[in-house]
C-alpha cells in the first residue's frame, strides 16, 4: 500500500490524464469538483468527457451566484454531469478536485478555480493527496467529516447534501477505515472554516518569519495586523503584483507599523499569481497555509457559522478549504523589487469589487416522480417568484412560466408530465419599484443519467478497432467495417442501467463516440476536436505545488476563453498511403456503397419527417418518433465519418485522373449532409454543428475545384449541391478541418487546401445585394414579391393567400445567414382579406383581417408545409398573439409602428396593432 503527498502536477486535468495511464485500467467512479467560479463549457471540452470516459461519475459545485457561462452555451449539465450551486453569508470558496476508485483516491486543494485561468492560466497553489491499494491519510478522514459537515453550515438542495455525504461515506469505506500509511515527504492536514475562523487554528508565535501572498488583501489592513499579532514574526514580507493584486497601500501601512522592517516584495507580472499563501519558519523549518483563503477578515477571520451578530451587521463571512503543512519549502518567490512597507503606494482594492450577494438564488430543480421540485435559498419578501423553464437550453425567447412560488417560501413542488435531463430553469420575479430580478440558470439534475458507468457499461460498439489504412487495404475489413456502421449509424446511447435509450434522445458526445467508434475512428470523424487538449508550454521550473502552465493572467472572477484543441497550423496533414490498384477499386466500391446507404435512408426521414410534422403544431414527441420509426437519418459523428473518409479516399487516389464517377458519389454524399445538419440542428452540440459545416465546406471545395458552382455556364450537379450546402459553407471555420487538407497521393487527385476553402467561404458570405437574392429565390420558387417596410408584398391575387404567405416565408428563411438573417415578413392579398404573417422559427404570428393567432413550428416542420391543409391550431389568439410579433420585430430590428402604418395604410377601418416586446 501506497499514501502519499503528491507535488509533481499541474492542474486536476493532470490528475484525470495520470488515471487514463494507470496500468491497472482501473475505472474511476466518482470525479468531483468544488469551485467559486465555474466555467462549464470549459469543463465540457477538457474535464467530463476524460473524467465519463474513465467511468466516473462528475459533479461540479459553485458559488450560486459566481457562474461565467451563459445557459446557452452549456450543453451536457443534467445529462452527462450534475451541476449545483451552494450559497452562504459571503463567497462559496472552496478549491476542491476529488478523484475516487475502488481501491484508489486522489484529493486535490488547492487556489484554482474549475475555469481556464483557474486550471491553466493563472499561478496556482495546489497540494494533492494520493491514495493507492486501499490505503489512507489522515487528511482523507479531515475531508470525509468536511463533506459530511457542509451542507449543514452552508445552502444547497438536499439532493446535492445526499450527494456529498454519499461520496463521504463512500470515502470512509474506501480509505479512512484501512490502516494509516505514513506519508512521504510534507506533513499536512486539512483546515476549514465551517465552525472556527482559520485564523484560530495557526499557532501562536513567536515565529522567526512571516511571508503572506494572496490576490486580494484586505484594503484596512485588520487582516494583515491579526496575523502580525497571532505570530509575533521577527521578519516580514508581504508579496504583491502591482497590476493584478487588490490591495490598498495605507492599509498595508498601518498593519505593518511597529515593524519597521517590514518588506513588500513586487512579484513578477508576467501572469496572475492567484495562489494565496501565509508560510512562516521557525528555525530551519518552514511552514504553510495554503489552500482557497485570501488575506481578508471574510476569509480568515470568520466562521462559515459565526455569530448573529454578525449576520445583522451584514459581515461576509467565506466557506473555505485550506491545507496546513509542516517541512515545506519556502513557496514565495525570493525574486522581484523588495521595498520597505512604509514606501508602499497607490490602491488597486476599489476597482476589484465583486457583484454583491444577489438577491434571488435558485439552488437546484429536479424531478420527483409526476412532479418538479423547485428550491431557493434566498429571495425579495413581498413578491412572488415565477419558476420559467426554456424547451430550447435557455435561449432568449424560450423561457415559459411553469408556476408561481408564493411570498415566504423557498420550496415548490410543480406538476410536470415530463421534463428532458439538462432542462434548464429559472426564477424571475418582479420587485416593487418595477425592476426584474433573475436568477442564475439551474439544469435539471438527474442522478440516474449522470450516475457511474463502471464495468456494467455496454455501449455498443465496432466489431473491431479499425485504422483508415486498414479500411483502405484490406477488404474483408472495409465489409466488416461496412456492416458494423450501419448497425450503429444512430449511435443510440445508453441509460444509467446499460439499455439503449431511444433514438433520438441525447446526442452523443465527442467522448461516447470514443468508446463506441474507437479512438482511431473518433479521430478521423471529428479531427481537432477530438484531440486530447494541447500540450501546455514549459514554464520555468516552479516551487512545490506552484503552477505556471500558461503565460497570460486574470482575476477571482475572470471571464474564461474554452480550451480549444487545434492542429499546429504548420504541422502538414497526412493522408493515407498511396493505393494499390487493386485496393483502389474495393475502395471505389465501399464508399460508394455507404454513401448511397447514408443519402438513401436521409431522404427516406427527410419525407418522413416532412409526413409526420404536427398540421396542428401540437403533435407530440412519441406521436414524431411513431410516425418516423425505422427512418431516422444516421446521426452527426457516423456521417461525419463517413465524410472524412470519402475525402481521404479521394486523396489517396480512389480515381483515375480522367475518371469523373467521384463527383455523383460526392453530391450525394452533400446533400446527405446538408440535411443532416438541417435535421439534427437543435439537438446536436454546437462544435460537431461546426465540424459538420467545416467538413461541407471541404467537400463542397473539392467539388468547385471541377465544376462552376454560379452562373450561366454552372455545372448542374455542383450548382445544385452548392445551393443547398451556401449557408454551410458561409458559417463554416477552416481551422476546424484541418486535418483534411491532403497531399494528393496521385496525379489529379481531388483535394482541397485550406486557401481554397477559405475562399469558397468568402465566395459563399459575399453577397453585395440580399435583396436581389431573396427576389432572386422567390422568383426561383414561382413568387413575385416587392420589398416595402421590412414587409415582402407578394404580387398579385391569391385564391389562398394563407398558402401563398406560408411559402415565400418559407423560401426565405431558408436562405443563408449571410443573405437573410433573421425574420422574416410576408403579405398575400385576396378579393376579401389579406394574409400576414411573421416567421421566425419556432415562432409564426399571422394576421387574417382582423384575426391574430400565433403557432409554434418546431423544426422540420416548415410553414409551408404546415399550413398546405389549413387545419393548423394556433398557441395563442388576439392580444397574446400579438405580443409574440413584438420580439419578432424587434429581431429584425423593424420599428413596430412602422410596420404597423405599412399594413394599415390605405385601410378604411383602420386595425389596432398593440406590439408588445
Amino acid at each position: 500500500m501506497t499514501a502519499a503527498v503528491h507535488t509533481d502536477f499541474a492542474s486536476p486535468i493532470s490528475l484525470l490524464r495520470q488515471w487514463q495511464e494507470r496500468p491497472d485500467r482501473a475505472p474511476l467512479k466518482e470525479f468531483l469538483v468544488l469551485g467559486f467560479t465555474t466555467d462549464l463549457p470549459f469543463l465540457e471540452a477538457v474535464a467530463v468527457p476524460m473524467a465519463r470516459a474513465l467511468g466516473a461519475r462528475v459533479a461540479v459545485l459553485g458559488d450560486a451566484a459566481h457562474g461565467l457561462h451563459d445557459a446557452v452555451d452549456v450543453r451536457q449539465a443534467g445529462r452527462g454531469y450534475l451541476h449545483g450551486v451552494a450559497s452562504c453569508h459571503g463567497a462559496f470558496h472552496p478549491k476542491l478536485a476529488l478523484l475516487l476508485g475502488d481501491g484508489a483516491c486522489r484529493v486535490a486543494i488547492g487556489s484554482g478555480n474549475p475555469t481556464q485561468s483557474g486550471w491553466g492560466t493563472n499561478d496556482e497553489l495546489w497540494t494533492v493527496v494520493a491514495a493507492d491499494d486501499g490505503a489512507s491519510h489522515p487528511l482523507l478522514a479531515d475531508l470525509a467529516d468536511w463533506l459530511e459537515a457542509l451542507p449543514d453550515a452552508v445552502a444547497m438542495a438536499p439532493w446535492w447534501a445526499e450527494h456529498l455525504r454519499e461520496i463521504a461515506e463512500t470515502l470512509v469505506e474506501l480509505h479512512c477505515e484501512a490502516p494509516s500509511v505514513d506519508p512521504a515527504g510534507t506533513e499536512v492536514r486539512l483546515v476549514h472554516n465551517l465552525h472556527r475562523p482559520l485564523l484560530d487554528q495557526l499557532p501562536v508565535g513567536p515565529v522567526d518569519e512571516l511571508r503572506m501572498y494572496a490576490p486580494f488583501v484586505d484594503p484596512s489592513g485588520v487582516m494583515l495586523r491579526r496575523l502580525l499579532d497571532r505570530l509575533s514574526p521577527a521578519d516580514v514580507t508581504l508579496g504583491l503584483q502591482r497590476r493584478w493584486s487588490s490591495y490598498d497601500a495605507n492599509g498595508v501601512r498601518s498593519a505593518f507599523e511597529g515593524h519597521p522592517a517590514a518588506r513588500v516584495r513586487e512579484l513578477a507580472e508576467t501572469r496572475m499569481r492567484h495562489g494565496k499563501l501565509v508560510e512562516w519558519r521557525v528555525g530551519d523549518q518552514w511552514h504553510a497555509l495554503t489552500g482557497s483563503p485570501n488575506l481578508t477578515r471574510a476569509a480568515l477571520g470568520r466562521a462559515v457559522a459565526g455569530a448573529p451578530a454578525e449576520s445583522v451587521n451584514g459581515f461576509a463571512r467565506n466557506c473555505e478549504l485550506a491545507v496546513l503543512a509542516a517541512g515545506t519549502s519556502p513557496l514565495l518567490p525570493d525574486q522581484g523589487t523588495a521595498i520597505l512597507a512604509r514606501q508602499l503606494t497607490g490602491s488597486t482594492a476599489g476597482t476589484w469589487r465583486g457583484t454583491g450577494t444577489p438577491a434571488l438564488v435558485l439552488l437546484g430543480v429536479r424531478v420527483d416522480g409526476p412532479d418538479l421540485e423547485v428550491v431557493l435559498a434566498r429571495r425579495p419578501e413581498g413578491t412572488d417568484v415565477l419558476v420559467q423553464i426554456s424547451s430550447d437550453g435557455g435561449a432568449p425567447g424560450s423561457w415559459d412560466t411553469i408556476g408561481t412560488m408564493p411570498t415566504g417560501r423557498l420550496g415548490a413542488v410543480f406538476p410536470m408530465r415530463a421534463a428532458a435531463p439538462g432542462t434548464a430553469l429559472r426564477a424571475i420575479c418582479r420587485l416593487p419599484d418595477g425592476t426584474h430580478v433573475e436568477s442564475a440558470v439551474a439544469f435539471l439534475y438527474s442522478a440516474e443519467r449522470c450516475a457511474p458507468r463502471g464495468a456494467a457499461d455496454t455501449t455498443p460498439r465496432l466489431s473491431a478497432g479499425y485504422a483508415v489504412d486498414e479500411l483502405f487495404a484490406d477488404p474483408a475489413a472495409a465489409r466488416r467495417f461496412e456492416q458494423d456502421i450501419t448497425r450503429l449509424r444512430e449511435l443510440i446511447v445508453m441509460d444509467a442501467a446499460g439499455r439503449p435509450t431511444r433514438p433520438g434522445g441525447v446526442p452523443p458526445t465527442v467522448a461516447d463516440c470514443r468508446r463506441t467508434l474507437g479512438a482511431k475512428l473518433t479521430e478521423a470523424a471529428f479531427g481537432p476536436l477530438a484531440m486530447d487538449l494541447p500540450q501546455l508550454p514549459q514554464a520555468p521550473a516552479a516551487p512545490r505545488w506552484q503552477i505556471s502552465e500558461y503565460l497570460t493572467a486574470d482575476d477571482e472572477d475572470d471571464e474564461d476563453d474554452t480550451a480549444e484543441a487545434s492542429l499546429d497550423p504548420e504541422e502538414e496533414a497526412t493522408g493515407p498511403a498511396v493505393l494499390t490498384d487493386g485496393a483502389r477499386e474495393h475502395c471505389r466500391g465501399w464508399m460508394g456503397r455507404l454513401v448511397r446507404r447514408l443519402a438513401s435512408d436521409t431522404e427516406a426521414a427527410l419525407y418522413a419527417a416532412a409526413k409526420a410534422a404536427p398540421k396542428d403544431g401540437q403533435g407530440t414527441e412519441e406521436e414524431m418518433e411513431e410516425a418516423t420509426a425505422g427512418v431516422r437519418p444516421w446521426s452527426v459523428p457516423t456521417t461525419l465519418l463517413v465524410a472524412v473518409l470519402h475525402v481521404q479516399v479521394l486523396a489517396a487516389g480512389a480515381w483515375d485522373e480522367n475518371d469523373y464517377g467521384w463527383r455523383g458519389v460526392t453530391g450525394d454524399l452533400l446533400r446527405a449532409l446538408t440535411a443532416t445538419d438541417g435535421l439534427a440542428h437543435e439537438l446536436t452540440p454546437a462544435e460537431q454543428r461546426q465540424r459538420l459545416d467545416s467538413v461541407i465546406a471541404v467537400l463542397m471545395s473539392i467539388l468547385g475545384l471541377h465544376g462552376e458552382i454560379e452562373g450561366p455556364d454552372a455545372d448542374p450537379l455542383a450548382a445544385a449541391a452548392w445551393q443547398l450546402s451556401r449557408a454551410a459553407v458561409a458559417r463554416a471555420q477552416p481551422s476546424l478541418a484541418a486535418d483534411l487538407y491532403l497531399p494528393a497521393a496521385r496525379p489529379g487527385s481531388p483535394v482541397a487546401t485550406e486557401f481554397d476553402v477559405e475562399a469558397i467561404g468568402h465566395r459563399a458570405r459575399a453577397v453585395p445585394d440580399p435583396l436581389t437574392e431573396a427576389g432572386q429565390a422567390l422568383a426561383a420558387a414561382g413568387i413575385s414579391a416587392t420589398y416595402e417596410a421590412g414587409v415582402w408584398e407578394l404580387v398579385g391575387e391569391f385564391s389562398n393567400p394563407q398558402v401563398a404567405c406560408a411559402k415565400a416565408v418559407t423560401v426565405l428563411a431558408g436562405l443563408p445567414d449571410s443573405v437573410w438573417p433573421g425574420p422574416v415578413l410576408a403579405r398575400a392579398h385576396s378579393r376579401r382579406v389579406p394574409c400576414f404573417m411573421a416567421w421566425h422559427r419556432p415562432v409564426l404570428v399571422r394576421q387574417v383581417g382582423r384575426q391574430w393567432s400565433s403557432f409554434r413550428i418546431p423544426a422540420p416542420a416548415t410553414p409551408s408545409t404546415t399550413f398546405q391543409t389549413g387545419a393548423t391550431r394556433p398557441t395563442a389568439q388576439g392580444a397574446h398573439a400579438r405580443r409574440d410579433l413584438g420580439p419578432l420585430l424587434a429581431a429584425a430590428d423593424l420599428e413596430p409602428l412602422q410596420v404597423f402604418l405599412h399594413l394599415n395604410e390605405g385601410s378604411p377601418d383602420t386595425i389596432v396593432m398593440k406590439l408588445s416586446p
